[in-house]
């Protein structure tokens, strides 16, 4: 199989930044333009498009982007406008979700029947893969389009889209 073919893009990453001190959630209300939903303060950041979420304990949850360095510019200017440091900032990277394409339509029955970690759903109509060998679900459509789940790490979602486009492949699944 030719593996160019595999085109993929992450679309969004979630990302948890922990700063030296807590954010005072009434000051991410009333300095960062924040709403008070329950126990978090929701701040939606314009360029970069993002949500930001300040959870109870003070650390912030970005949504909506794709890479650790924006995420990070866009906490850092949330800091810098509440009057805190950026100094000691700390991240953790969260679950992505990654559009991929393989280039090739899908026999999705086919599929299905082959192996037992296949299930087709059809109130979506795609196959829905647990690829527990990378650690993450696969949604893949008979166009050849789908979308890795529950995956932190770009490489290993790669290989994990690989690794089932090989066995679809081997099973005459791709058309």
């Amino acid at each position: 199989m030719d593996e160019t073919k595999i085109n993929l893009d992450v679309e969004t990453q979630t990302f948890r930044f922990t700063p030296s001190e807590p954010i005072n959630h009434e000051e991410a209300v009333s300095l960062g333009n924040g709403i008070k939903s329950g126990e978090f303060v929701v701040i939606i950041h314009e360029n970069p498009h993002a949500t930001l979420v300040v959870e109870p304990e003070g650390s912030v949850l970005v949504h909506g982007i794709s890479r650790t360095e924006v995420a990070r510019l866009a906490v850092q200017e949330l800091l810098l406008t509440l009057g805190m440091s950026d100094e000691w900032l700390l991240v953790e990277s969260g679950e992505m979700i990654i559009r991929f394409s393989l280039g090739r339509a899908v026999l999705m029955q086919l599929a299905a029947d082959r192996f037992s970690e296949i299930n087709l759903d059809s109130r979506i109509g795609a196959l829905r893969i647990n690829a527990e060998r990378h650690k993450c679900s696969i949604l893949l459509f008979n166009n050849g389009h789908g979308i890795v789940m529950k995956q932190t790490s770009k490489r290993i979602a790669e290989m994990a889209i690989r690794h089932w486009s090989s066995q679809l492949n081997d099973e005459g699944a791709l058309a």
